[in-house]
């Protein structure tokens, strides 16, 4: 039921989560690949 509330009080956020899922998921990609670097290094 929350869920259904966020996207009434947001309309224009789904538009944004389109391309923010994928994208927040190569920054954490990209930041795991550093720490683990880091970490090795």
């Amino acid at each position: 039921m929350s869920d259904h509330h966020f996207e009434g009080h947001f309309p224009e956020e789904a538009e944004q989560n389109e391309i923010g899922g994928p994208v927040l998921v190569a920054v954490m990609v990209l930041a795991m690949s550093v720490l683990l670097i880091w970490a090795l290094g």
